[in-house]
């Protein structure tokens, strides 16, 4: 009798053991991701955050790239009197040291403003970026989005080479980031 109740045991715990088992891969291969992409290029570019830092930037450094294309400008005409014999003598003499200083300068004034320009871009692009992961998050999040994959920044290089456009949220993205209701 015992044998019979240990064996009865042992059969309902196989059994259930089984049933559990079985509960669980069913419900493992139910879920299914909610998978979802964005061009992050496209985004960069058509937000206002973008457009506005471009204005802003013309309006920071547009001084200083007119003060090199004058420079420029001087360097050419002076080539080209050089060039064309207008000078000699100690005249000749003093218009080469001239164009070599005007050269140094204009290289030394170049090299400057694309550093400074660059720092400027990467600074004001991380404060941007910063807000577009936060649109993207909150929209996967109201969404229910366990992956949202994205193009890569560099041309010619995406990670995402094609997706239904029901699962592109770009336009939903730039919507959230410019402010404005998503179409």
């Amino acid at each position: 009798m015992l044998k019979k109740v240990l064996l009865a045991s042992a059969l309902s715990l196989a059994v259930l053991g089984t049933t559990v088992q079985a509960a669980e891969t069913a419900e493992q291969s139910a879920y299914r991701p909610t998978i979802a992409v964005i061009n992050l290029p496209l985004i960069m570019t058509e937000i206002p955050q973008s457009k506005a830092l471009e204005q802003t930037l013309a309006k920071e450094f547009g001084p200083r790239e007119q003060e090199l294309q004058k420079m420029q400008q001087q360097g050419s005409q002076l080539g080209a009197d050089l060039q064309a014999g207008k000078f000699k003598g100690d005249e000749l003499t003093k218009k080469q040291r001239e164009m070599a200083q005007l050269q140094s300068d204009f290289q030394l004034k170049a090299r400057a403003l694309q550093e400074d320009k660059q720092k400027r871009i990467g600074q004001e692009e991380r404060k941007i970026a910063v807000e577009v992961q936060k649109a993207i998050d909150a929209i996967a999040k109201e969404r229910k989005i366990d992956l949202v994959l994205s193009g890569s920044l560099l041309p010619g290089q995406p990670i995402v080479v094609y997706a239904e456009p029901q699962l592109d949220l770009s336009d939903e993205v730039i919507a959230r980031v410019s402010g404005k209701k998503a179409k």
